[in-house]
């Protein structure tokens, strides 16, 4: 209890006792930005139609860098969290009742405005900053200025979503923040400047291993599986893959190839199957995701 007030200061508590329903509709809604789900879509969307994207020139090996990130982002955030082991604020896990709402809506509500598991640090700030600061450093369409600004907001929002939503306290997400940023720097450094992915896939690999050994849980397995997948296709495709499309045919049937890969993505999550499916299962979507440029090309 003396750990959760610390770590609060007192924030999450005005925030989230004077949200109403709408205010929880709608930040549950914004926290979408830094969810698993959506930072897959930005990564792979960066990675396989990077160069035909209004207004993108991100190339595939930097598209790459993004989408290792989350990798390496999902990978990493069950070993954290299961060192501190830390609580979430008390009813985190409870989402309140919307009357209007119907019932399918309505269980989509409550998992987006909810949270399960240890809290700190906050898993939505480390990837957000992560994913979104790494998109800033390589998409140099844009000015710095807008580039790192639309970065900026975006944690921001994501951030303070967190609190409101009452699911993490406000040490939490600096914290996620912090590290993201420690993180991201390592990652970019390493992969000198954004060219050498494979090395941030490594680090994923290496960061679910950590997860296996610290968490173990279900998600850890699978984040672990989908991180070695993806490592090895980039191993087998990397010489094989342009920087840039050849068509936007190509592109399209790239793009195409990511509808079953999330299907199986989020068939592992739903049914929660035991760790060797899901490690393999996970291998197989995340191999998938870094192997659709090339079944693209090949197949135009």
């Amino acid at each position: 209890m003396h750990a959760g007030i610390g770590r609060g200061v007192g924030v999450t508590e005005f925030l989230h006792g004077g949200a109403d329903v709408a205010a929880i509709a709608l930040f549950a809604l914004l926290t979408q930005l830094g969810d698993v789900w959506f930072l897959f879509a930005l990564g792979s969307a960066l990675y396989v139609a990077g160069t035909v994207l209004p207004g993108s020139s991100v190339d595939r090996r930097r598209g790459l860098f993004v989408l290792a990130l989350v990798f390496a982002y999902v990978a990493l955030v069950g070993a954290v969290k299961a060192v501190f082991g830390l609580p979430r604020p008390p009813g985190a896990a409870d989402a309140p009742a919307v009357a209007w709402l119907p019932s399918v809506l309505a269980a989509v509500f409550e998992s987006a405005a909810t949270g399960t598991g240890p809290g700190f640090p906050s898993g939505h700030a480390l990837g957000t900053t992560m994913v979104w600061g790494g998109t800033a450093l390589v998409h140099d369409g844009l000015c710095d200025r807008v580039r790192f600004g639309v970065a900026g907001v975006v944690v921001a929002v994501v951030a303070t979503s967190r609190l409101v939503l009452g699911v993490h306290y406000t040490v939490d997400v600096l914290a996620g923040v912090g590290l993201g940023l420690a993180v991201l720097w390592v990652c970019y450094r390493l992969a000198a400047g954004g060219v050498a992915p494979g090395r941030v896939l490594a680090v994923a690999v290496a960061a679910g291993a950590a997860g296996l050994v610290l968490d173990g849980s279900g998600e850890s397995v699978a984040a672990a599986g989908a991180a070695v997948g993806a490592w090895l296709a980039w191993r087998a495709v990397a010489d094989a893959t342009p920087d840039r499309s050849a068509t936007r045919r190509a592109t399209l049937v790239g793009a195409l190839v990511l509808i079953p890969v999330g299907g199986l993505f989020g068939a592992l999550y739903v049914l929660g199957p035991p760790a060797p499916i899901a490690f393999a299962g996970a291998a197989v979507a995340g191999g998938g995701v870094v192997a659709a440029p090339a079944l693209g090309d090949r197949l135009t």
